[in-house]
C-alpha cells in the first residue's frame, strides 16, 4: 500500500533505491552493467515498452509495486525515515499473515525461494530427532539449485552475505550423514505425467522405508511446478503426518504462489510449512521469499541450532522474535532492507489481487486461458503440454507450457526462440509486431522436448480490475490484455519459421 502518495524520490535517490532492490541477493539478480539485466532479463527498475508473460521464471516490476517499494524506502529506510527497519519487516510479516496465515503463524522472510528449501532443511532437524531423509518431489520442475539446498550446500557460487563458495560443497554445519535426499518424480522419460496414485504410493513406500530404517522424513509437497503440476496429494501428506507423529514433517512447494489463500490456510491448519515467493504469480521483482510455520511446528522448536554456513542466507530481522530468542549463534547481518522491498513490490499486487471478488479473478484467469488454448489450436507449429488434463489437476491454470514442432519437421531450438521473442525479426514487413519485446517463461524439459510457458501473474488480473473501475465493460477492460497475447503468439509464428536467425 502506497503510504506517501505521489511523492518523488529525493535527486539522486532513485540509484540508491534500486540498487537496494537488487540487494540482499546472489548472482541470478546481480545486474550486468553491460546490458542493465540480471540473468533473467529484468531490469533493476522499471521496464518499459515490454510485454511480460513470464512469471513462472520471473518478471519486471510493476508501476504499482515500485511505487509501493519506493514508499517503503522513503519511510523505512532513507535518513530521517518515519519507521524503523525493525518495525518495517515486522509490519511485512503481519502483512503477510493476514493474507495467509492462521493464529499462531510465524514468517521467516529470505533472499530467494531456494534459499527456504535451506532454512527449511535446518527447522526440520531442530523439530525432529534422529537421522533425516529429504524428500523432495520433482526438483527438475522446481529450481535448478533446489536438490543442493536440499542436502545442505551451497547452490551457487555466491550467496547474499557470504563470500564466494564452491558450487556444490556443504553449508558449514549441514555436513552430516544423517541427511540423504530422496526424489520422486511426476512425471515419466517420455514427458507424460504419472498418476497421482503413483506418486503417492512411491512417496509412501520411501517414508515407510526410512521410519523402518530409524530415520525421519521432511516431505516436500508440490503445489505447483513450473509447468504447473503438483504431488502428492494433500491427503496422502496428512496421512503420513498423523501416522508418524514426530517422525515426519511436511513442507509444501507453494513458491509459484498460484494457489487460494484459503489453500494456504488449510495448508497450515493440516500443520506444515509452507514455503512461498513474491518474484512469480505475485509479479514482485526477483527475488523474495517467506517461510510460513503453523502453531504446530512453533511447539516442536525449543531451541534452533543454527549452523554457521547459514550465517551466509539469513540476516537477524529475516526471522521473527519468537524464533529468534531461540537462536544462541549472533547473525552476521542485521537485516536483508532490498528482500523487504521486493516484498512490498509483491504485496501491493496480492493484497490488490486478493481484495477483488473471487468470480472476477477467476473470469480473467478463464479468460486468458482460453485465449491461449485458441492461439495454439490456430498455429501448426504449437503444441500444449498435458492438453485436456488442465481442468483436472487445476481447474484454473495460469502456467500454459508450450512446445514448438516447425512446420518442416525439425525442432527449432526452445532457447533460440525464447531470445527471438525479445529481439527484432530481421526483414518482417510487421515492424510493430517485430520490435515487440516479450519475455515468456524459461525453457523447462519436458521429456524429449524443451518447453516456453506463457503466464498469467497478479499484476494482469489487478491491470483489468482497474481498467473495470474506469467504467469499462469486462470485454473492454481486458482486450489490452488479449490484444498483448495476439502479438505474443503473432510473434511466435513468425519465430518459428526462422528459428535460426537470432543470434
Amino acid at each position: 500500500m502506497a503510504l506517501l502518495g505521489d511523492e518523488t524520490l529525493p535527486e539522486g535517490a532513485t540509484l540508491d533505491f534500486e540498487r537496494l532492490l537488487t540487494s540482499g541477493g546472489d548472482e541470478r539478480i546481480a545486474i550486468d552493467p553491460r546490458t542493465g539485466r540480471n540473468r533473467y532479463g529484468t531490469p533493476r527498475g522499471l521496464a518499459h515498452g515490454e510485454t511480460w508473460f513470464s512469471s513462472s521464471t520471473a518478471t519486471a516490476i510493476s508501476a504499482r509495486g515500485y511505487d509501493a517499494a519506493r514508499d517503503a524506502y522513503l519511510s523505512a529506510v532513507r535518513p530521517g525515515r518515519a519507521r524503523s527497519i525493525p518495525t518495517w519487516l515486522d509490519q511485512t510479516r503481519t502483512r503477510l499473515s493476514a493474507l495467509f496465515g492462521i493464529p499462531g503463524t510465524e514468517v521467516i522472510l529470505s533472499g530467494s525461494g531456494t534459499e527456504l528449501e535451506l532454512i527449511a532443511l535446518f527447522l526440520a532437524r531442530n523439530a525432529l530427532h534422529g537421522p533425516l531423509t529429504n524428500v523432495v518431489v520433482a526438483p527438475g520442475e522446481t529450481g535448478r539449485g533446489v536438490l543442493l539446498a536440499a542436502s545442505g550446500r551451497h547452490f551457487l557460487g555466491s550467496s547474499p552475505f557470504g563470500e564466494t563458495r564452491e558450487h556444490g560443497s556443504w553449508v558449514e554445519g549441514f555436513e552430516t550423514s544423517r541427511s540423504s535426499i530422496e526424489t520422486i518424480e511426476i512425471r515419466d522419460e517420455a514427458g507424460g505425467l504419472k498418476s497421482s496414485e503413483s506418486v503417492d504410493a512411491e512417496v509412501v513406500r520411501k517414508v515407510e522405508a526410512g521410519v523402518a530404517n530409524g530415520r525421519c522424513a521432511l516431505v516436500h509437497l508440490l503445489d505447483c511446478s513450473k509447468t504447473g503440476r503438483g504431488g502428492p496429494r494433500r491427503s496422502t501428506a496428512s496421512a503420513l503426518l498423523e501416522r508418524y507423529p514426530g517422525q515426519v514433517l511436511v513442507v509444501v512447494d507453494s513458491c509459484q504462489l498460484r494457489c487460494s489463500p484459503e489453500q494456504i490456510r488449510a495448508d497450515l491448519r493440516a500443520g506444515f510449512m509452507v514455503m512461498i515467493t513474491g518474484s512469480k504469480f505475485a509479479a514482485g521483482p526477483p527475488f523474495a521469499g517467506a517461510m510460513l510455520l503453523p502453531p504446530l511446528i512453533m511447539g516442536q522448536l525449543a531451541t534452533l541450532d543454527l549452523p554457521p554456513g547459514l550465517l551466509a542466507y539469513a540476516s537477524a530481522e529475516d526471522w521473527p522474535a519468537a524464533l529468534r530468542r531461540k537462536i544462541s549463534r549472533p547473525f552476521a547481518v542485521t537485516e536483508n532492507v532490498g528482500a523487504g522491498l521486493r516484498w512490498e513490490a509483491a504485496l501491493a499486487e496480492l493484497e490488490a489481487l486478493f481484495a477483488l471478488p473471487v468470480q472476477f479473478r477467476e473470469s480473467v484467469v478463464t479468460a486468458f486461458g482460453s485465449a491461449v488454448d485458441r492461439h495454439v489450436r490456430e498455429h501448426a507449429d504449437l503444441e500444449l503440454i498435458d492438453p485436456g488434463l488442465a481442468d483436472v489437476l487445476q481447474p484454473y491454470p495460469t502456467i500454459f507450457p508450450i512446445v514448438t514442432a516447425a512446420r518442416s519437421g525439425a525442432l527449432p531450438a526452445c532457447d533460440a526462440i525464447y531470445r527471438a521473442l525479445r529481439l527484432p525479426l530481421p526483414d518482417d514487413p510487421a515492424a510493430e509486431i517485430s520490435k515487440g519485446v516479450f519475455h515468456v517463461g524459461q525453457p523447462v524439459p519436458v521429456g524429449q522436448h524443451d518447453a516456453l510457458r506463457v503466464c498469467l501473474s497478479a499484476s494482469q488480473i489487478v491491470d483489468v480490475a482497474e481498467n473495470v473501475k474506469k467504467g469499462h465493460a469486462f470485454k473492454t477492460a481486458i482486450a489490452p490484455l488479449m490484444a498483448d497475447l495476439d502479438h505474443l503468439f503473432l510473434k511466435w509464428s513468425r519465430v518459428a519459421d526462422q528459428p535460426c536467425s537470432p543470434a
